[in-house]
């Protein structure tokens, strides 16, 4: 700069200075390795820069300060900050007194995570830029390295906590454009804004290339919405609206409608999901979810998600609750809808309909009479029906359920307890079924039966083994329950709705040993680490084992005997492994075993089990389920697999792989599923891609047998 080369000829010196404006004594701090005065209001620094300003901090190699316009000329290295924002540019021309001023060969930061370069950028005032050819992206410009993704623009006026206005604008991946435009709106604030949302693009193998647009609109500080609209190049074409509030600090909730035109049929197909939930005072809490379909069928086929493919019935529900000391009431509503597959295949063969319109309960757990040792609970259910089982069996009718019991909690002493408890059920019913269960008959119906049982604890004991500063607690406690249901009369015409219309006579003794080992460390952490329980029933009234005269096996009394073993040697692994011996042949019913390893890298999950015919002792099922994932805390990258196989049937199920990659300014993820459970056995691949700041960007979905062809 030319006033540098005539201040070199001046005294060198080396420090700080303050100094004040000529005009207005405003405050300014300068520092350099060499500083030099020309006219006495010029103020020259050459290397180590740095002059500080209200807000404003700026590092150079070079400056020039005029301290009576307040007008400064840097270069080298330059770098502003203000506040979040930061620039960084060879040379910049600033006015500190009204904040404005031009950047060459600029990059900077916007908040709240935005980055952006150009040939110039024009401060026009406090929360207004210009800039010219430049790129603007979510990504770190501070690599030699192309960002992964930019926003390149011929012109642009950004307004921070507003708007950025671009012109000639041109989306490129890795340097590759992929998208243009001569406009476009693009939010730079912290809040939510108005606007279009990035265009996503994708291709199905079944409907087709697609191109998809979303407008976000904020209507309030506590409520959104966003209208999409997804066009198909196979003829489907896609409306969906999405709200989202918050009202208060404990209320959140979101609707999701969307409607898709079929071109085969020329019908638009529609779908309703959404949730709310809400804490009120008092101890009031209100919970609802929302989830229909005008064709459950079409929608599996349509959006191909791979949750859909098993899903065979829909349920939504409300419920407001109160809970107050040891009592609680419910106001609750819900639908069920279980679908069930023609001979084709597909879900829309039949459907049963189960509503709940209202249902009111009341329960009161396990509360102390006065001082006595007599503890009362109780349950007092009144509910409304709306079902439809068939084309002849629908209707509506209530039941009204009442089950008080006394239970007796008895002085004993540590190592052995007893507690007898004696209950009633009593329920009404407005309505039963026909003879031939085929209709609903309005004619009321009470049922009533009485319940009884006793639990024994105990006598328990237990031993301590130390090994160094560990110790280990060995328990040994057998438990005794009885449970006893009179014969509440003939079940063919009670109206079936849920389980509490489905009562067993019942007189029963269950025995239980159960061995429990401790672990207490020399830090005086303790937890259990293993448990095995063995337990078997006995019935003194139906047989627990069914007979077979075929292989001239006698009915039993006795249930099947129980082993059941859960440890966790270390906190990152359990195990947990179950099977039950039958009474009369004295030959294995069932096995299973489920374990796990989670540590900080990976996560490794096996589940198997398997069913025999006592008699024969033969296998009639056999599966197994692996799931491992390995994700490094320090990596990027996450690679999940889930394995299903009938083992029985030398048949694979289900296989899944996944690989997620994240980067610093974009994700990416890939799925691979072969599904080959009916009905919609499929194989399928997903692509998507995500950048910050802008959505998903790219989503792909396809067959694998559609490769192949």
């Amino acid at each position: 700069m030319r006033r540098l080369v005539l201040a070199a000829l001046a005294v060198a010196l080396v420090g700080t200075v303050a100094a004040s404006a000529a005009d207005i004594g405003e405050y300014i701090k300068l520092s350099a390795h060499q500083q030099y005065w020309v006219r006495d209001q010029m103020w020259c620094g050459l290397g180590e820069v740095e002059v500080t300003y209200q807000d404003i901090t700026l590092r150079c190699d070079q400056v020039e300060v005029d301290l009576e316009t307040m007008e400064l000329h840097a270069e080298g290295n330059v770098v502003i900050d203000q506040g979040e924002a930061r620039f960084a540019c060879s040379r910049a021309r600033f006015d500190l007194r009204k904040k404005v001023g031009i950047f060459y060969e600029a990059q900077g930061f916007f908040p709240p995570s935005y980055h952006f370069r150009g040939a110039e950028i024009e401060r026009l005032d406090e929360t207004h830029y210009r800039l010219h050819r430049g790129s603007f992206t979510s990504c770190n410009l501070d690599d030699d390295s192309p960002p992964p993704w930019t926003i390149d623009l011929r012109d642009a006026v950004v307004e921070l906590e507003g708007y950025g206005h671009f012109r000639g604008v041109s989306l490129k991946v890795r340097g590759v454009p992929v998208f243009y435009a001569p406009r476009l709106l693009w939010p730079v604030k912290r809040d939510r804004s108005a606007g279009l949302m990035v265009p996503t693009i994708g291709y199905s193998d079944r409907n087709g290339a697609y191109l998809g647009n979303a407008l976000f609109m904020p209507l309030t500080r506590s409520l959104d919405t966003t209208l999409y609209l997804d066009l198909y190049s196979k003829g489907y074409v896609g409306l969906a609206n999405e709200w989202r509030w918050a009202p208060a600090e404990n209320a959140k909730g979101e609707l999701f409608a969307s409607t898709v035109r079929d071109p085969d049929t020329n019908q638009w197909e529609w779908k309703l999901q959404g949730k709310h939930t809400q804490l009120f005072p008092g101890g009031y809490a209100l919970r609802a979810e929302l989830l229909d379909y005008s064709d459950i069928d079409f929608f599996q086929r349509f959006e191909k998600t791979f949750d859909r493919n098993t899903l065979r019935s829909i349920y939504s529900f409300g419920t407001m609750s109160r809970i107050w000391g040891p009592q609680a009431v419910n106001l609750r509503i819900d639908s069920r809808q279980t679908f069930f597959a023609s001979t084709g295949g597909s879900t829309s063969g039949s459907r049963v309909v189960l509503d709940r319109l209202p249902e009111l309960e009341y329960r009161l757990r396990s509360t102390r009479l006065l001082e006595s040792p007599f503890y009362v609970s109780l349950i007092a259910v009144a509910d409304r029906f709306q079902v439809e089982r068939s084309a002849t069996l629908r209707g509506s009718y209530a039941r009204f359920d009442a089950f008080p019991s006394v239970s007796l909690l008895t002085a004993g002493v540590p190592w052995f307890n007893v507690t007898p408890s004696v209950g009633a059920r009593a329920t009404y019913y407005t309505a039963r079924y026909s003879a031939n269960r085929t209709t609903f008959e309005d004619e009321p119906l009470w049922r009533r039966y009485a319940t009884a049982g006793v639990s024994l604890v105990g006598p328990s004991f237990s031993r301590i083994f130390t090994k160094g500063e560990s110790k280990f607690k060995h328990l040994v406690e057998p438990r005794v329950e009885y449970g006893y249901v009179s014969n509440p009369g003939s079940s063919l015409q009670i109206p079936v709705f849920d389980e509490k219309d489905s009562v067993l006579v019942q007189n029963r003794l269950r025995g239980i040993l159960a061995n429990r080992l401790f672990f207490k460390g020399g830090d005086g952490a303790s937890r259990e680490v293993a448990s095995l329980e063995i337990s078997q029933e006995y019935s003194f009234s139906d047989p627990l084992t069914a007979a077979n005269p075929g292989l001239g096996l006698p009915a039993s009394r006795q249930g099947p005997l129980s082993f059941w073993l859960r440890t966790s040697p270390y906190p990152q692994v359990t195990i947990d492994a179950r099977t039950d011996f039958d009474a009369v042949t004295n030959n294995m019913r069932s096995a299973s075993l489920t374990g796990g390893v989670f540590t900080g890298v990976a996560n490794v999950g096996l589940t198997w089990y398997s069913s025999f015919n006592a008699a024969t002792e033969s296998v009639t099922s056999s599966q197994t389920r692996l799931f491992f994932a390995i994700a490094p805390p320090t990596a990027r990258w996450r690679i999940e697999s889930q394995l299903a196989y009938d083992i029985h049937n030398a048949k694979l199920l289900d296989q899944r792989y996944v690989f997620q990659w994240r980067g610093s300014c974009w994700s990416a993820y890939a799925e691979i599923r072969d599904y080959r459970i009916e009905p919609y056995t499929r194989r399928d691949y997903r692509i998507a891609i995500d950048l910050t700041g802008l959505g998903t960007f790219l989503d792909i979905r396809g067959s694998l047998d559609a490769l192949a062809r």
